[in-house]
């Protein structure tokens, strides 16, 4: 079973935890208000509330270590994760992957030095809780505004993306985004033509100044009573001399591009390339993006799979 927070080792772990797929908090009184978001009991009061509501079931490969590997190498680290036709259970099954990456800062002795999650998200969505968000957005939420076509709404976001660059430059947060932004409501189209570019400047961006950065995928899938998510290896993007780098991912899994993971062989990780040729600074953000894609795409297949295979066992958050 999944051991109490209370408890400083749990090497126990179980796939099947649980969620629910209502608003977390909704209706409590504002006394988190009184906690600083840089102590511990900052994290301590997310996780004792998510607990309290959780009663759906998700499955999910805790199993693996993936989450002990997070926290134990102290760095930040991006979160990517694809949408379903259920955005609002994708939100949660965000929240709910965050409060167990917290869990874990917490078995740790971490919770008041590890970086704080934020959570990009639709600010339509957000905006439907009953206090407007306002609670969800101290816990990491960040609304953003997904539509198209907006130059003032742009810009807004340009800020917002441009601040949360540098705490991840700066060590000091982990970011979790939603790829395909509004486009995920065009379920017709691929995810090819829906993945943004966003997360892959950003990454551009903090290898100006840092040696590399970190990518996880979050695989997300739902039926109706259950939920599944899949955490898939970490991608490393690096660049060196001018030229960039990315570790094989998930180039492994059964789900992956054949294409792509021929490409990467045996090795561990590929140079980023053209025709064999360096790609420069200014054409390598859709590059950055079709790896991270592809990654993205095959723990989305996982997750199904993990879905479909489930037990529908519940253990306590």
């Amino acid at each position: 079973m999944i051991l109490p927070v209370s408890v400083t080792e749990n090497k126990n772990y179980a796939r099947g935890l649980n969620f629910k797929s209502s608003a977390l908090l909704s209706g409590q009184t504002p006394a988190y208000k009184k906690l600083s978001v840089d102590s511990a009991e900052y994290i301590k009061y997310i996780y004792q509330k998510v607990k309290k509501v959780c009663n759906q079931v998700v499955e999910i490969n805790v199993e693996s270590g993936k989450l002990q590997n997070i926290v134990r190498s102290n760095e930040p680290h991006i979160f990517i994760m694809n949408h379903t036709s259920d955005q609002v259970k994708d939100i949660n099954a965000a929240k709910f992957f965050n409060t167990l990456l917290y869990r874990e800062y917490l078995y740790q002795s971490k919770g008041d030095i590890c970086p704080r999650s934020r959570i990009l998200a639709n600010s339509g969505v957000i905006q439907r809780t009953k206090d407007n968000g306002e609670e969800l957005k101290w816990m990491g939420a960040v609304p953003i505004n997904a539509g198209i076509g907006d130059k003032g709404k742009k810009n807004e976001n340009a800020v917002v993306i441009k601040k949360l660059t540098q705490e991840l430059i700066d060590g000091k947060i982990n970011l979790f985004i939603f790829p395909e932004g509004a486009l995920a409501s065009l379920v017709f189209l691929p995810l090819k033509f829906k993945f943004q570019p966003g997360v892959s400047a950003i990454i551009k961006r903090i290898l100006e100044e840092k040696e590399h950065m970190k990518v996880i995928p979050l695989g997300f899938a739902h039926n109706k009573r259950e939920s599944a998510i899949h955490m898939g290896n970490e991608i490393v993007f690096s660049k060196t001399n001018g030229q960039y780098y990315a570790t094989r991912g998930n180039a492994d899994s059964k789900y992956f591009d054949k294409k792509l993971s021929e490409f990467y062989g045996n090795n561990d990780q590929i140079a980023i390339t053209e025709n064999g040729e360096n790609i420069g600074v200014n054409r390598i953000v859709p590059f950055i993006s079709g790896i991270l894609m592809k990654n993205m795409e095959c723990c989305g297949k996982e997750a199904k799979f993990d879905l479909k295979h489930s037990k529908g066992e519940i253990f306590k958050l």
